[in-house]
């Protein structure tokens, strides 16, 4: 998010603290707009007793938030024009600086008198980085995940409340922070069993764990583009496949031998989709036995392009993957109206 001005304002229309970012495009005299939000925010908690609330005013593209923290107002407007603004991460954001500015200046406040223009340099030095600093407020929210976690194991919250709270905090991160996060909240199942001796409750604990990272998961699934791992011994096929694939938003990667795909399904395991395809001239028994046995999650697919159907592989499979054929007499003849391609693009990769 993109904080273009914030303000710290008293419950009685005092300015304490303005910061204005360079490229905000306000122009706004700090004591009469801390009247106005000063009455924004008395009116938003009197509507709270009637399980109602104002998240947000609308200015153009951008939105105004306040928070109240104790006896001040936490206001910032940000901007809406560059990416999706969640009211729930701008909620966190005015907390933690408030929680701040409480920290340093509480004594300070009690004086009417002061001239709070002498503190802007040295707070906004303060917290600068975390105005600016994306990573650095995930990390507030999975220490607020874990602190709620906690709080919930020893009955303080309803354990529901860990799921709807977690989709909150973190539905809203890009690809690579969704990750990372979905590692930590895992972690906290192997806590589980560690610090509690109630069968039930942990049972209860690692349900709602288990459908936090599913959904959360599913996120990840909207947010990135499918992987099609290609085992074929042809790299130049390969490379006439992949420009196809690449104009149709398919990201290709070329696994030449058995063990770049399972070191491959190794690394996409856990929360990444893709299929296999397999594009051989000569596929073995043995090379089919070791497609059925790769430890490959519930929704892969595996198509095997041939030129006739292989013999299947003797004795016992240890997890028989299924494995769909696609017969092509000559194999290497790679064009947009093949049919193994049309197949590719129309269902293999973008079936839901």
């Amino acid at each position: 998010m993109i904080i273009k001005n914030l303000w710290i304002i008293s419950k009685i229309g005092l300015c304490h603290y303005h910061f204005e970012a360079e490229f905000s495009d306000y122009q706004i005299e700090d004591q009469l707009f801390s009247g106005l939000v000063s009455g924004l925010a008395n009116f938003a908690e009197s509507l709270t007793t009637d399980h109602k609330s104002v998240e947000y005013l609308k200015l153009g593209e951008d939105e105004l938030y306040f928070e109240s923290i104790g006896e001040i107002i936490v206001a910032a407007i940000v901007s809406g024009s560059t990416e999706k603004v969640q009211p729930f991460s701008v909620k966190i954001m005015l907390q933690f600086i408030g929680t701040k500015f409480v920290e340093k200046y509480l004594s300070t406040m009690e004086n009417l008198l002061f001239d709070w223009s002498l503190e802007t340099d040295t707070f906004t030095s303060e917290i600068k980085s975390f105005l600016t600093d994306q990573e650095l407020l995930e990390d507030i929210k999975r220490e607020q995940f874990q602190n709620l976690f906690m709080e919930a194991i020893v009955g303080n919250i309803p354990i529901e409340f860990i799921y709807w709270r977690g989709i909150q905090l973190f539905s809203d991160l890009g690809f690579d922070s969704l990750k990372d996060s979905i590692k930590k909240i895992a972690s906290l199942k192997d806590v589980i069993s560690t610090v509690i001796q109630d069968d039930i409750l942990e049972a209860k604990l690692q349900d709602v764990l288990y459908r936090l990272i599913r959904d959360l998961k599913a996120n990840i699934l909207k947010q990135e583009d499918k992987k099609l791992l290609i085992f074929s011994n042809n790299e130049i096929l390969f490379e006439k496949l992949s420009i196809i694939l690449q104009s149709n938003d398919i990201h290709p990667f070329y696994c030449n031998n058995f063990q770049v795909l399972t070191n491959l399904i190794e690394q996409y395991n856990e929360t990444t989709t893709y299929d296999i395809l397999v594009i051989h001239t000569n596929l073995t028994s043995k090379e089919i036995r070791k497609l059925h046995n790769l430890k490959i999650n519930g929704d892969t697919k595996i198509i095997a392009v041939v030129n006739r159907i292989p013999r299947s592989p003797r004795g016992r499979l240890n997890h028989k993957k299924p494995i769909s054929y696609i017969i092509q007499d000559d194999i290497e003849t790679i064009e947009r109206s093949s049919p193994f391609v049309e197949y590719l693009l129309t269902y293999l990769v973008h079936a839901e």
